[in-house]
């Protein structure tokens, strides 16, 4: 449950991001210059960072609830019924509203959306064109085409090992990107950027840091390690407590560092910690925040609020708040906005988007889930030769949802 409440916490984060920074890059600001430190402080690069953590928590609960004797068409098809009915309905959305506003975006661009490969493209006008987002399910996509390979493999690793592939990839996200940034450019960067890649390396190095599903990878390697070894009773790791006070000192931190290193690499150790003690701590039945059934609530309907929040905030709530102006109801919100106006707007923007979202999790992603995905059994945990998992997490797997 505390893992489900997690994934809330972190759509909570990309939703702020992305109301924070189209309010500052279109040139507004908040008369309160107190409540837009808080807004920074809060949203300005928290984006990023929930996306590695969704990569880690990706690859942490695939394997946590990993079945001996699964078959990997199994798998694949569980993964397509979860993700692809929803990734289909808010890519026709977004094609039909760039269409109309735009341009019908090209034959490759869309293809690569419609197949989840557009990641692989170092343009904006690939990954970024459609709802913006699903360049992250273009990671996962790769994610999981690798998951069996990668399972068999860490399976089998020993202990020690799986302790040494963490510390190896943590290490591939800190560095990789400086030594390809300082390697390659792009003989044909993008004419104009939707989203600004001066501070971040460049374009070679946002895309490689940040959209590049290789480099992507490492969290989701990290994810795979930290579950085997919860489910082997090897985890040594803080408690929730610490490492939620280990959470805010790396949020500071992470909002002080500069070029590639805030995408991902800021907070990924203590997200990396976070999450097998939030595991633990529902498994042992010892003290998390993150089980408060509205965040859990929250946490279920979270990957239908993440493919379609963008859309409601651009489209929707921008054309309200235009009807809202034109009828004198509401003011401009450029150059400066009060601010008990632009903290209603946020929760205004936020209560459009769940709304959307419990919709389309109702209508589409649950049923068609239901309907397309195989019939299994319970979960059952992952063995070791090297340490059987212990009587507890028998329990706990029945605690884990597949997200």
């Amino acid at each position: 449950m505390s893992l489900t409440g997690l994934r809330g916490i972190l759509a909570l984060m990309v939703f702020g991001t992305h109301f924070f920074l189209a309010f500052v890059m279109a040139g507004g600001s908040m008369d309160s210059s107190f409540v837009q430190e808080v807004f920074h402080v809060l949203f300005s690069r928290s984006g990023g960072t929930a996306v590695s953590c969704f990569f880690l928590l990706s690859g942490f609960v695939l394997t946590y609830i990993a079945r001996p004797g699964d078959s990997t068409r199994s798998f694949y098809r569980r993964r397509i019924a979860k993700v692809y009915p929803v990734h289909l309905i808010s890519t026709a959305i977004a094609f039909t509203l760039v269409s109309v506003r735009y341009e019908v975006p090209g034959a490759e661009v869309t293809l690569s959306h419609l197949f989840l490969v557009q990641s692989w493209v170092p343009s904006q006008w690939y990954y970024l064109t459609m709802t913006g987002l699903d360049w992250s399910l273009s990671c996962e996509a790769f994610f999981y085409l690798c998951f069996p390979v990668l399972l068999l493999a860490l399976t089998r690793a020993r202990t020690w090992m799986l302790y040494a592939v963490s510390a190896c990839a943590v290490f591939l996200v800190f560095f990789l990107p400086y030594v390809v940034g300082h390697t390659f450019t792009l003989l044909s960067p993008d004419p104009v950027e939707m989203v600004p890649t001066a501070g971040y390396g460049g374009p070679i190095g946002y895309w490689f840091a940040y959209v590049f599903p290789p480099m992507r990878m490492a969290e989701f390697v990290i994810g795979i390690s930290l579950a085997l070894l919860v489910r082997r009773g090897a985890w040594r790791g803080p408690g929730v407590a610490v490492c939620l006070v280990l959470c805010a000192i790396g949020w500071g931190v992470n909002l002080h560092l500069d070029s590639y290193l805030p995408l991902a690499a800021g907070m990924l150790i203590p997200f990396a910690l976070l999450i097998p003690a939030l595991s633990t701590a529902d498994i042992n039945s010892t003290w998390s925040p993150l089980r408060w059934k509205p965040l859990v609530w929250f946490g279920e309907i979270s990957l239908s609020f993440y493919v379609s929040h963008l859309l409601v905030q651009e489209e929707l709530f921008s054309r309200l708040w235009n009807l809202g102006m034109r009828a004198g109801l509401l003011p401009a919100p450029l150059p400066v906005l009060s601010w008990w106006v632009a903290v209603l707007s946020f929760l205004a923007q936020f209560a459009l988007a769940v709304l959307a979202a419990w919709l389309l999790y109702r209508l589409v992603e649950l049923p068609l889930v239901r309907k397309l995905r195989p019939k299994d059994v319970p979960p059952v945990p992952i063995t070791s030769t090297e340490s059987p998992a212990p009587p507890a997490h028998q329990a706990g797997a029945a605690h884990m949802a597949e997200k």
